[in-house]
């Protein structure tokens, strides 16, 4: 009886091991990158002092491409995030006798990190960093034509996402807030003509930046729902550019809409198999 029970327990020790590592690769969590590209239409009013010291407006286009996947690090809790945002717009002044060409683009990469409240509502918060480059034409100019903006900024982030079921399909609901806090900006003196800033004759060009001086933010609102395939996702964003420097002022406010897909995927190295659970950004 003894000799029975003692092989019965070493049996039982020599799978114990092979039972508890196979427990661990069924449930282990394969995190997928979450990516989305949409195509956006909408409004914007531009201001700039140095061209003029009118407010032009009128429709403007734009591309948001974004994409987040979870860290291996911090718990898996951490996520970076890369957003570009593309922006042109066509405005005119009240007359109708000169337009204003913009064109803007920026880039954003935040690391957040992830609070799962309950199964369905999420709130991510993070430090961002960001690089804006653009232009504004002026028609109606004959020496200085062209507004030429720059800046890098640290900023901050955050995201809450839920998680609502209809029919059994979750429909996904998503706010985020970027607002840079401090920086660097370029901008030229008052009066100075980017003829005499091509000779070199500029004192300075760069100037730090925070809120005394360039005041942004973005407002971004999104419902993603599942379509066969794919997912659909509109967004609406609404973003604001504002920089005060040399007694130059700049104002860039825009509305808009934007249509497109995303999917979560991920990326199989060689013969890499993944049995476990697939673990996605937003729940």
């Amino acid at each position: 009886m003894l000799s029975t029970i003692n092989k019965t327990l070493c049996i039982f020790l020599l799978f114990l091991p092979v039972a508890f590592l196979a427990r661990s690769q069924e449930e282990k969590l394969v995190p997928l990158t979450y990516q989305s590209s949409l195509i956006g239409f909408g409004t914007s009013r531009v201001y700039d002092s140095y061209l003029s010291p009118l407010i032009y407006s009128g429709s403007n286009v734009g591309i948001l491409y974004e994409k987040m996947c979870m860290a291996g690090w911090g718990n898996g809790n951490f996520s970076p995030q890369h957003q570009l945002f593309f922006d042109y717009s066509c405005t005119g002044n009240k007359t109708n006798t000169a337009s204003d060409h913009t064109g803007l683009i920026e880039y954003d990469y935040t690391v957040y990190y992830r609070f799962n409240l309950n199964d369905d509502f999420q709130v991510f918060a993070g430090a961002q960093a960001g690089v804006l480059l653009g232009f504004i034409y002026n028609s109606r100019n004959g020496n200085n034509p062209v507004s030429a903006k720059g800046n890098v900024n640290l900023g901050l982030s955050g995201i809450a996402a839920y998680k609502l079921m209809i029919k059994s399909q979750p429909v996904r609901f998503r706010y985020q807030f970027n607002l840079p806090v401090a920086g660097g900006v370029y901008s030229p003196q008052f009066g100075e003509s980017y003829y005499e800033i091509g000779l070199g004759n500029s004192e300075k060009l760069f100037y730090l930046s925070s809120f005394h001086n360039h005041f942004a933010f973005k407002n971004i609102l999104s419902v993603e729902l599942p379509l066969n395939w794919l997912t659909f996702r509109a967004t609406f964003a609404n973003s604001f550019y504002q920089t005060i420097i040399n007694d130059l002022t700049t104002q860039w406010h825009s509305n808009t809409f934007y249509l497109g897909v995303s999917k979560n995927f991920y990326t199989v190295n060689g013969r890499e198999q993944h049995n476990g659970k697939y673990s996605g950004v937003f729940k």
